[in-house]
């Protein structure tokens, strides 16, 4: 699999957070959302410090951004389909990451990488 999306930002500490979407082609890092399958990944890089516990994955609905879902993931995972996240239909969607080190402190956010769901 190739990734489709690749952003990349310096979060708190100087920590370094990527954000894959996967499955389609190549394409760099723009405003304009890549165009991705029902079955794509939504895939990060692991940060390099033991004290990261989580990670705090939102994906946003981006034609009705009331549909909103805030995901705790593990800190061992990094991969997650975009249906599980929550992007589980056709559609424009934004997704960011952030790591965690407890329940009230995580760095800020990536910028958005936006993606379109299409049925084929």
């Amino acid at each position: 699999m190739k990734p489709t999306a690749l952003l990349t930002k310096h979060v708190a500490f100087l920590l370094m957070v990527s954000l894959l979407v996967s499955l389609g082609c190549a394409t760099p890092s723009t405003q304009t959302p890549t165009t991705v399958g029902p079955q794509c990944l939504i895939e990060w890089d692991k940060v390099n410090d033991p004290k990261v516990t989580r990670y705090q994955l939102t994906v946003i609905n981006q034609e009705n951004p009331a549909e909103k879902t805030v995901l705790i993931i593990p800190a061992e995972t990094t991969k997650l389909s975009c249906q599980n996240a929550g992007a589980d239909h056709e559609g424009l969607w934004g997704v960011t990451v952030q790591s965690c080190y407890d329940t009230f402190t995580c760095s800020v956010p990536t910028d958005i990488v936006r993606m379109r769901i299409a049925s084929k």
